[in-house]
């Protein structure tokens, strides 16, 4: 099915199929922010707005790939900047790194996630995530993005 605009086409506001999804769809809350001169949606759920609301200080969240034996996606929340990131709003701002492990011991990986060193090569400055997807469930807060 053929979902483009066209000059027959609902629109996205009134698209039936549009609507399902904005419905079913838990991360309502979102933002476009420009993050290494790339653009990243951050989506979060209302759990999430509500936790938000709630805190008197921002949040700081660091996406990581982390690449060790294996390469993982991490996301963490930090009570105060860790590194250089822009801010989503007044509420929350968010960091992107490529990190290299410091050893490739599966049991040291699965503790601790030890970093040697930050990757700064032209390989890494071309990852960046598109898109950061947040929610608040059980007291802790959970993160997923994509590169």
């Amino acid at each position: 099915m053929n979902l483009n605009p066209s000059m027959f086409g609902f629109g996205e506001d009134l698209n039936p199929i549009y609507r399902i999804g904005r419905w079913l769809n838990p991360f309502r809350c979102r933002a476009t922010v420009s993050l290494r001169n790339h653009p990243l949606e951050v989506v979060w759920t209302r759990r999430a707005e509500r936790a938000l609301r709630r805190r008197t200080a921002p949040l700081f969240i660091e996406m990581q790939l982390y690449f060790s034996c294996v390469v993982k996606k991490r996301v963490l929340f930090h009570e105060q900047p860790v590194h250089d990131g822009v801010t989503v709003d007044e509420r929350l701002a968010v960091a992107f790194r490529a990190v290299e492990a410091s050893s490739c011991d599966p049991v040291e990986f699965a503790r601790n996630f030890p970093e040697k060193r930050e990757l700064l090569s032209n390989g890494a400055r071309r990852m960046h995530p598109s898109r950061l997807e947040l929610d608040y469930r059980n007291g802790h807060w959970r993160g997923a993005f994509s590169v």
